[in-house]
């Protein structure tokens, strides 16, 4: 018996560690460098992120729900380098609940992410977020294009790196404000359906849904004038997990996005659980920067979030080594990093010190023998960018863990139905000499008007599409 008791002693606590680690989040390891500090890749004050976390909990244990990410950030960001390792890694665990926005950035004649592809019969003017001379204004993903082209189309499809179609079926589409009329066709190849958008409606300017798993879509604008498109995000309906919204424009900075008034106006569509904040490179190309001034933009910023998604948290992440001019590592990075934790600190949200982890002001030249920088020394070689997206989403899991594992995951009670009442028999009324007696409720007093359906849904019985308009 004694022998039995000692046996369960040491059995259940190694039964309940392999009963725990099955809800444990764990991701790929970075790959390893020297030059990285990998016992001090975290996330500093990670307890502002909280309420995500929670989220992503109840999300993994219930298959419920989902959670949006929103990426902020530059060139980094663009071609989607960092942010697919970090959309795989997350969908992989709490589901995928969509590929997110996008821009057809080909269109635009610029660089974009590897799984999207995009193509037009039309020719395009577009601008991007850093030139505030063009007429052309710039929306939620940092650019903006413009066709005068009669019946000018996009299409977008979805391919992963292996030549695999992607799927969604739903499309959140970021137009013009004018009333417009469309034609939208699909790759599922049902019957185009026609659709306008209603003039001067709130942001996005069309939602639609589909009954059929898509992998492309073209939306063809049908009436004269100018056709203008910022973007549109790809989604599962009904589907539970992480949408990951990457927004990246080659050469942003903060205070170029705290001035787009279209782009604040359309990005609360999105309905942010989290925003990430990767900035920086672009403004330590300024020496004579300061870490007060740094400060000050990211507080704007951050102070703009607020405004359209009380409540989310924000993530600010350090920009990595790079070199000034091709010449020497970039002091102003120290006082860039310095100014985004004043601000985080100051606005009370996490940061993640990528600049710090990979070396501080020796981090250039790590990133650099490494062999991880590109050739003008301050972009990545792919390498660089997946390495960055490993360690963020490590010290990501990292703190979700050690979230999870003090707030398991708790359902809401099951509301128990009460007793119904038993009815007690009404005695009866006394005949009347000039009548029956008529009830309120027969005689139509005190009569409550019964609701009618809502016809305003619009369905082509011609098509899978089904059409919702959201303002």
């Amino acid at each position: 018996m004694k022998q039995f008791l000692f046996l369960l002693a040491v059995l259940f606590p190694l039964v309940a560690d392999a009963q725990m680690d099955t809800v444990k989040w764990h991701v790929p390891a970075p790959d390893h460098y020297g030059f990285i500090h990998f016992d001090e890749n975290a996330i500093a004050h990670h307890t502002e992120l909280d309420s995500v976390f929670r989220k992503l909990v109840a999300v993994h244990a219930s298959h419920k729900g989902r959670v949006n990410i929103v990426h902020i950030g530059d060139s980094h960001l663009q071609a989607d380098g960092i942010t697919s390792v970090l959309r795989n890694g997350f969908q992989a665990y709490f589901g995928n609940a969509g590929r997110g926005l996008v821009f057809p950035y080909s269109l635009a004649n610029t660089n974009g992410p590897r799984d999207l592809h995009a193509s037009s019969n039309a020719t395009w003017h577009s601008n991007r977020i850093t030139n505030n001379t063009s007429p052309i204004e710039t929306g939620i993903c940092g650019y903006g294009m413009v066709s005068a082209h009669k019946e000018a189309t996009v299409n977008v499809w979805l391919k992963d790196e292996n030549g695999n179609p992607e799927y969604f079926n739903r499309m959140v589409f970021f137009l013009g404000k004018q009333k417009e009329d469309y034609l939208l066709t699909d790759s599922s190849k049902g019957n185009p359906i026609s659709l306008s958008t209603i003039e001067e409606a709130n942001s996005p300017s069309l939602v639609y849904e589909s009954d059929a798993l898509l992998s492309g879509c073209a939306l063809t604008k049908t009436t004269f004038g100018d056709y203008k498109f910022y973007g549109v995000s790809l989604e599962r309906k009904d589907t539970c997990g992480v949408i990951y919204h990457t927004i990246g424009a080659n050469g942003a900075r903060f205070d170029q996005y705290v001035g787009s008034d279209l782009f604040w106006q359309q990005l609360k569509a999105l309905n942010g659980d989290l925003f990430i904040l990767s900035m920086g490179t672009n403004e330590a190309q300024n020496p004579d920067l300061t870490e007060q001034a740094m400060a000050a933009l990211c507080d704007s910023m951050i102070h703009k979030i607020h405004q359209i998604a009380p409540g989310a948290p924000v993530l600010i992440t350090t920009p990595a080594g790079s070199f000034y001019k091709g010449k020497r590592p970039n002091a102003v990075l120290s006082k860039v990093t310095n100014g985004l934790i004043r601000s985080a600190e100051k606005s009370g949200a996490a940061w993640w010190d990528l600049y710090d982890i990979s070396g501080g002001k020796k981090s250039a030249a790590g990133w650099k023998h490494a062999g991880l920088l590109g050739h003008d020394l301050v972009h990545y070689q792919p390498k660089g960018y997946q390495l960055q997206g490993q360690l963020l989403l490590s010290a990501f899991a990292k703190a979700y863990n050690n979230y999870a594992k003090l707030h398991p995951y708790n359902p809401e009670p099951v509301a128990h139905k009460k007793p119904t009442p038993k009815t007690i028999a009404k005695p009866k009324p006394e005949k009347n000499p000039d009548g029956p007696v008529k009830h309120a409720s027969e005689s139509g007093e005190n009569k409550r008007p019964v609701a009618k359906p809502d016809t305003t849904s619009a369905r082509n019985k011609n098509s899978k599409i089904h059409v919702k308009y959201e303002q």
